[in-house]
């Protein structure tokens, strides 16, 4: 039979529980990282939304400034 010394058990069995322990903070952390890259896109999108909306809005502005003017213009 084998004769296996019980401090070589006990070590083989720290080391795995070990490995385990990282590999599945290693994946929680993965997969967190991957939550927040996903909430900054978002938060982009909405933020390019609302740059888009600005502008069409200063177009706007601007026409009816315009046309505000020609109306003065022809009042006087």
């Amino acid at each position: 039979m084998l004769n296996i010394n019980p401090d070589l058990i006990i070590s083989v069995t720290i080391q795995l529980v070990a490995i385990g322990i990282f590999i599945g903070v290693y994946k929680t952390t993965i997969a967190f990282m991957q939550l927040q890259i996903q909430e900054l896109k978002n938060d982009m999108r909405k933020y390019n939304n609302i740059l888009e909306r600005m502008v069409v809005n200063e177009q706007s502005t601007k026409s009816a400034h315009h046309r505000i003017d020609e109306v003065e213009r022809y009042i006087k």
